[in-house]
């Protein structure tokens, strides 16, 4: 099957890389890509396995339990492996303990509402909006919509929820889909919302939450329009240096 299919897709074919560096046991056996059908596949709990068992089971003339380095472990992520921000490890392996162990429905972004903000082409936006349904986020349908949950965090009225703006890599669209009244109201709850949780990343956020089987910080996700970036620094409390200081200071 070339793409994932929610309750028809068993299993997930692809190659490994190398493993990891951090010594573990089991052997920690990395995925070569992180492909759509890799990510969804592993949201769902589903094996993700390497040729080498397809290989083995064709040997053997019957399907075969995996063993040893047969089973993908991990997924990459885009940070690299030498920064502290969470143990990357065994992501995959996670997702498939907690299903075993009777999970129903993947929780990953339980609690987190999410605005795609920019122009996702449409098989992109389809492909992450499949991956925030998948790991359980409330995809934020409009500007209006965006406004009134921002409203509930500021009223105190909605103190569990994180809410995401999640930004496309355009060079074009400098407020990234933002508006100014949208991007008021957002520094608004960031200043004076004390239990508020907002955040703005570049979309590769989400498949490094996926990666690691945690939510991971804004920090190393600054998005690239203006207004979106100003955000980021806002919401995760970055300092801008002189020169972006100068470029936000034309753009509002």
């Amino acid at each position: 099957m070339k793409s994932f299919k929610a309750n028809k897709t068993h299993v997930c074919i692809t190659s490994a890389s190398v493993k990891s560096k951090k010594q573990s046991k089991p052997s920690n056996v990395v995925s070569n890509a992180r492909t759509m059908k890799v990510m969804r596949s592993t949201l769902a709990g589903l094996p993700i396995l390497c040729p080498q068992w397809v290989n083995a089971c064709l040997s053997k003339g019957e399907i075969i339990a995996p063993t040893g380095d047969m089973s993908i472990r991990t997924l990459p992520r885009k940070q690299a492996d030498n920064d502290d921000e969470c143990d990357d490890r065994f992501g995959v392996a996670k997702y498939a303990a907690a299903f075993q162990k009777g999970m129903q429905l993947n929780t990953l972004l339980s609690g987190v509402k999410v605005l795609m903000c920019g122009s996702f082409g449409g098989s992109m936006a389809n492909d992450i909006k499949g991956l925030l349904q998948d790991a359980g986020a409330t995809i934020i349908s409009s500007i209006t919509v965006a406004s009134r949950n921002l409203s509930d965090m500021l009223s105190s009225a909605d103190t569990d929820t994180t809410f995401v703006f999640l930004c496309d890599d355009s060079l074009l669209d400098k407020s990234c889909g933002i508006s100014d009244s949208l991007y008021k109201q957002a520094k608004k709850v960031c200043d004076n919302a004390e239990d508020a949780k907002v955040m703005a990343v570049h979309f590769s956020w989400l498949f490094d939450c996926i990666s690691c089987a945690t939510l991971m910080p804004a920090t190393s996700y600054e998005p690239i329009a203006p207004r979106a970036k100003a955000l980021w620094r806002l919401a995760a409390g970055v300092e801008a240096d002189e020169e972006d200081q100068g470029k936000k200071s034309q753009f509002y």
